[in-house]
């Protein structure tokens, strides 16, 4: 199949194109009917309370995805520390999110609210994440002005040494190191 036979949901279409497929004229017939797929509400969404760990001084988000806890549990956190450290950055230059907090909140929303540049997966592959692609883990992926790389989750890597060499040779790339 072609990029030119290929058919995008009508969700995934407003979501790549959110302003560029509505009609600038008054006219309300000229409103597309992906843009119409969407249900109307009335109501206002409500606010979202975002619950992160770093400073985001870089505009790096790095998301994981685990269960009952806020962030990471403490082992990971310390490896993820570690991680940044021989990056040559720390917690002030990244926004650590746990992206099962935020179940229904689209992967644009959450871009958009921490001014995101690069992008880590760590436990989450790109097109669960809600990019319109798949990469092979450790692929590091230009898209829409954003850097993307996807590993396992941390506490898979953590002691898995030639995995550890595969996600350095990523963030080397990443980082220019």
């Amino acid at each position: 199949m072609s990029l030119n036979e290929m058919n995008l949901p009508p969700y995934l279409v407003t979501q790549l194109y959110p302003s560029s497929l509505v009609g600038q004229e008054k006219n309300t017939a000229s409103v597309t009917a992906a843009s119409s797929a969407q249900p109307v509400s009335a109501e206002p969404e409500p606010a979202i309370e975002w619950r992160s760990l770093g400073s985001n001084q870089r505009a790096i988000l790095v998301a994981v995805n685990y269960e009952n806890i806020t962030n990471l549990p403490d082992p990971q956190l310390e490896f993820l520390m570690q991680l940044l450290k021989a990056c040559q950055l720390s917690l002030n230059d990244v926004a650590l999110i746990n992206i099962n907090n935020y179940p229904q909140v689209a992967h644009t929303s959450i871009l958009d609210q921490f001014n995101t540049k690069v992008v880590l997966l760590f436990g989450i592959t790109v097109q669960d994440w809600g990019f319109p692609f798949q990469t092979p883990p450790y692929q590091v992926q230009s898209f829409s002005g954003y850097t993307i790389m996807h590993a396992p989750a941390l506490h898979d890597l953590q002691h898995n040494k030639p995995a550890k060499g595969l996600l350095w040779a990523a963030l080397k790339n990443i980082f220019n190191l």
